[in-house]
């Protein structure tokens, strides 16, 4: 039932208040079906119910609004008094708790303009028209409840989905606090370990440019020796070359040294050789035969040559001659007795008064020959000696090739004669071959 209490003319609808009466009981609702009522009809606009239950809006055309249009848009016969939705509503007014005015008629015209403005109202907000029948404010009471059942189960499926995503949510979210704290903690060590890097690329850079000082001062000392050993090596080259010229001549001086003392100075500067039956000295012929009588210059000469050759001799050994000393004075050479003092010449022409005097200066010759052979041989001996530690018998001494005994050679007598040249010729001969063995012996010796 609808109440309207004090509700002015001009009252809005908002203003009205709904309430039930919860002291009509069910037998005078049935007794006051015949009591005034009125029909509202549908409004534009949806009822509350309808749009929280999902129920599509009301047919808008004007061939709609009965309530026969309405029963059967919503699938009820025509003929059924009180539809199981909705379809018609109606508010009835008992008369006995009616607090409405009715004496005062411009009050019951205002009353009246109201409820069917509220009617309107009513309509509009639902599918069915106003004022309805208590059945069909039951039936829709029961549908509404059973809507409103529904709609509690589908709130507590919601609310039990809410709670599964909320538990779901919590959970993802303890993952996601979880891998967020561990991509923390990630990302703090790869901090850390950027630090790190950091700190190692920095002594990195540092060492490199250490060593890139020490490389360019490694290139600049490589430069430089490259250079001292470019200098070097054109220095060692000038000094081999030096060198090489140094030694070939020390060899060449080598060598002409080898053969300057291979050279016999005596032999050179007093060449014995012979000719024919002749020995020579320097080419001066020593003694003549009938078939070639030499002169006496010349014999004089090669007796010149041989008394110098054997005094520088001599001189060169140490010795000195005991009996006779000569005296080289060319081709006017003499030989002096030592004891006496006495000089004879060691040159001619000879004749029968002087020819003692010249066979004496011969002797005196032979004998110095003589002297120098013994000088030679004590030599040898003394070497051999000093060689081996022990005394030497002297076979391998030296030894001339023709004994001298006095003023024979070999047995010769190397006197003048006046008729046999031929003899003495081959005493002066061999008398040359002793003093040039005397002159080879000092040549090695030198």
């Amino acid at each position: 039932m609808l109440d309207l209490t004090g509700a002015p003319e001009d009252a809005a609808p908002s203003t009205l208040v709904h309430r039930a009466d919860a002291r009509a009981s069910p037998g005078e609702t049935s007794g006051a079906m015949d009591e005034s009522f009125m029909v509202l009809p549908a409004g534009p606009r949806e009822a509350p119910d309808a749009r929280a239950a999902g129920v599509p809006p009301p047919d808008q055309r004007p061939d709609a609004r009965g309530p026969d249009a309405r029963r059967a848009a919503s699938g009820w016969p025509a003929s059924t008094s009180s539809p199981p939705g909705a379809a018609d509503s109606f508010v009835v007014l008992p008369r006995g708790v009616s607090r409405v005015d009715t004496v005062s008629g411009s009050n019951l015209n205002a009353r009246v303009a109201a409820l069917a403005r509220i009617f309107d109202m009513a309509s509009d907000e639902t599918e069915a028209d106003h004022p309805m029948c208590l059945e069909c404010a039951a039936f829709l009471r029961d549908e509404i409840d059973a809507r409103a059942r529904e709609t509690e189960a589908e709130c507590e499926i919601h609310r039990k989905c809410l709670e599964a995503l909320e538990r779901e949510a919590a959970g993802e979210v303890g993952e996601t606090e979880a891998e967020t704290e561990a991509l923390e903690t990630e990302e703090r060590e790869m901090e850390t370990e950027t630090r790190e890097l950091e700190a190692t690329l920095a002594a990195l850079r540092t060492e490199r440019a250490s060593l890139e000082r020490t490389s360019r001062a490694l290139d600049d000392d490589e430069r430089d020796y490259f250079r001292e050993l470019n200098e070097f090596k054109a220095l060692l080259r000038a000094h081999v070359d030096e060198r090489d010229g140094l030694v070939c001549k020390v060899e060449q001086t080598n060598r002409q040294l080898d053969r300057l003392r291979k050279t016999n100075v005596f032999n050179d500067a007093f060449h014995i050789w012979f000719d024919g039956p002749f020995g020579t000295v320097n080419g001066f012929r020593l003694g003549r035969t009938p078939n070639a009588p030499v002169e006496w210059d010349e014999i004089n000469a090669a007796w010149g040559m041989a008394c110098l050759l054997l005094s520088t001799m001599a001189r060169a050994a140490g010795l000195t001659f005991r009996r006779y000393a000569l005296k080289p004075l060319g081709s006017f050479s003499k030989v002096r007795e030592n004891g006496k003092g006495v000089e004879y010449e060691l040159y001619g022409p000879v004749n029968i008064l002087s020819s003692h005097r010249y066979d004496k200066a011969m002797t005196g010759f032979l004998s110095c020959l003589k002297e120098f052979a013994e000088f030679a041989r004590e030599s040898d001996v003394s070497s051999e000696r000093n060689a081996d530690g022990s005394s030497s018998d002297g076979a391998n001494a030296f030894k001339l090739p023709y004994d001298i005994d006095g003023d024979k050679i070999d047995g010769r007598k190397i006197s003048f004669p006046f008729n046999r040249y031929e003899r003495w010729t081959a005493a002066l001969k061999i008398t040359l071959v002793d003093l040039k063995a005397c002159l080879a012996w000092l040549a090695n010796q030198q």
